[in-house]
């Protein structure tokens, strides 16, 4: 197990640097200045050059991107200023994605159960749309609905749980923690209930119906533990793309998180800060897909890792 974490841990450190030398590459692809941004249009182009040598600016990017991830890492620490921005992120993509997968497993274990049913297909319909609608735009429409129109939820997040309290936190976060909600428990269901069809047709399946095993505990104690290793993996996988969702939805709803601070960095033109804030916000995405490996024990103890 040890060693097995140590070799994706390895893994991970190399990915992470991979990304931290695309996302800083990628970033100044864009033609715009950050010198002739923060000095103004009608700055001199003698000005803006002066500014860009005081930034170091002017440098070949090889050298840029050291001098970057020196700041970043060692001399200036940005990302250990940025941390503390993280636990608003951690939190909403945490309640989002915890609640979508707890309920892909509920609602897929009640499809399979109940299939060809008006409430199967009406969820099913249910469950299409939630997946083919974009996190900005039912933000957006949450916000103007439930907001702006019918006055039941306010629009914004709050700084934290102690800022209002538990409950006036909690009224806060619906709309924010449901835009997350939705824009995985589509899928999730659709994917978790194909895989649980799938398990219920193979050979240990009919052994334990032969021993005289009902129906629902077929589905909760040998179905469902086998199909769960998939949804985990496909978790992993979809945790950057959530991640993704999460900075719209800290955007939409005014929560002080990295994403954020990220958008606001970006369009400042600031490409230290932003390219330090995508880092941590990648290296989120990578820690995700490490978690769901290690998950696999805990779902399936018959599994060992070398």
């Amino acid at each position: 197990m040890l060693a097995y974490l140590g070799q994706r841990v390895v893994q991970a450190l190399f990915a992470l640097l991979g990304i931290a030398v695309i996302i800083f590459f990628l970033l100044h692809l864009d033609a715009a200045s950050p010198a002739r941004a923060d000095l103004g249009l009608r700055a001199s182009q003698k000005a803006v050059n002066q500014l860009n040598a005081e930034l170091g600016l002017n440098l070949p990017l090889p050298l840029q991107f050291w001098n970057w991830f020196r700041s970043t890492f060692f001399a200036h620490g940005l990302i250990l200023q940025w941390l503390r921005f993280l636990p608003r992120t951690l939190e909403l993509a945490a309640l989002g994605i915890g609640l979508a997968f707890a309920s892909a497993v509920g609602l897929a274990s009640w499809q399979v159960e109940h299939p060809n049913t008006w409430g199967d297909h009406l969820l099913t319909a249910v469950l299409y749309v939630l997946n083919a609608t974009p996190a900005f735009w039912l933000s957006l429409l949450l916000v103007w609905e439930l907001a702006l129109n019918l006055l039941i939820l306010p629009p914004d997040g709050v700084p934290s749980v102690t800022h209002l309290g538990f409950w006036q936190w909690g009224v806060h976060m619906i709309m924010p923690v449901a835009t997350v909600y939705a824009a995985a428990v589509g899928g999730w269901t659709r994917y978790l209930r194909a895989s649980l069809e799938e398990s219920l047709e193979t050979d240990f399946v009919r052994t334990a119906r032969a021993k005289g095993a009902d129906e629902h505990r077929v589905l909760r104690r040998h179905a469902l533990r086998n199909s769960l290793l998939p949804l985990l993996t496909l978790a992993g996988t979809s945790f950057p793309v959530l991640i993704n969702t999460v900075i719209v939805v800290e955007i939409v709803f005014f929560i002080p998180g990295a994403g954020a601070l990220f958008y606001r960095e970006l369009n400042s033109l600031n490409f230290g800060p932003a390219t330090s804030l995508a880092f941590l916000l990648a290296a989120v995405g990578v820690l995700g897909g490490v978690l769901a490996d290690m998950s696999y024990a805990v779902v399936d103890p018959r599994i060992q890792y070398r």
